[in-house]
């Protein structure tokens, strides 16, 4: 594995931790209102959506996890095979990860306006296991690619 595959990997490891594992539960309505630091070693459920109103009255920081997974988004882009499969794959996980990050942003402005009702997009597991695939799947085409020249 050269740098950039290693690179690609810790940041797919680094956005599941901050958007699964490790979450800070906060408020901004009010200025910065900390509620709690939440840790879990398994990060379940793999997906879960609330776009109305839920009971968690408060922000989590899985932003920072998403924002991680577009930049992973990013560097596989930027290392891309012209395989159209996976053109498509790359660009299917950075909408993903895109979309993922819109209802997140969409609350820290309710949050700032006062209006915020708990509505929340938790798919860091997806985006997670989606990113390994795509790495995957790159990885042994260039590698199948290499094999094949030194032949």
């Amino acid at each position: 594995m050269n740098t950039k595959q290693k690179l690609i990997i810790a940041l797919l490891l680094l956005g599941l931790i901050l958007s699964s594992m490790i979450r800070i539960r906060f408020n901004i309505s009010n200025g910065f209102e900390f509620h709690s630091f939440w840790i879990n070693i398994i990060p379940l459920p793999l997906s879960d959506y609330c776009g109305e109103s839920s009971p968690e009255l408060f922000l989590t920081s899985t932003i920072l996890g998403y924002l991680i997974f577009i930049l992973s988004g990013l560097f596989m882009l930027r290392n891309l095979k012209w395989d159209k499969f996976n053109v498509l794959n790359k660009i299917g996980f950075l909408v993903f990860a895109i979309c993922a990050t819109v209802p997140e942003l969409t609350s820290i402005i309710q949050d700032l306006n006062s209006e915020f009702m708990g509505q929340h997009l938790r798919a860091g597991p997806i985006l997670f296991i989606a990113g390994i695939i795509i790495f995957i799947k790159d990885y042994r085409m260039a590698s199948s690619a290499r094999h094949s020249r030194v032949r």
